[in-house]
């Protein structure tokens, strides 16, 4: 795989094709450090309305692949793609390991069949960006 992925959109195109209607999953694309796609895979798969996710299983996958950042993905069977408090809580956990292992979140894109939510063009990871810097984390 060699894809280079550097917007939302990009990664909406290479998952689209995998969405699912009947369960959620969990997605990574690992990336090199020219954003260059050299992993895809599906890393959990849940119920109609959840997953249950360990950070520890998306970064045993990208050290795996020697991965220099990445996106995380996951799709909403329901097709409302805005992420919940839960959606929230945990990316901002996911996002936070990344950064204390040097294996940063470019990411998190919800998805459904039609449409996508981007966490990152949505303004959440620069908010976070700033509350890890205050509390010195980096």
């Amino acid at each position: 795989m060699t894809n280079e992925v550097n917007s939302s959109a990009q990664a909406f195109a290479l998952l689209q094709p995998h969405f699912n209607s009947f369960s959620e999953e969990v997605w990574v694309i690992a990336l090199n450090s020219h954003l260059q796609v050299i992993g895809l895979e599906m890393i959990f798969r849940g119920t109609v309305d959840q997953c249950l996710i360990h950070p520890r299983d998306i970064f045993r996958y990208l050290i795996s692949r020697n991965a220099s950042s990445f996106i995380l993905a996951h799709n909403h069977p329901s097709s409302e793609i805005l992420p919940s408090d839960q959606d929230l809580i945990l990316t901002r956990k996911i996002y936070s390991a990344g950064v204390l292992l040097q294996i940063p979140m470019q990411d998190h894109v919800i998805f459904s069949n039609e449409k996508y939510f981007s966490m990152a063009d949505h303004g959440h990871f620069k908010t976070w960006k700033k509350k890890l810097r205050a509390n010195s984390y980096y």
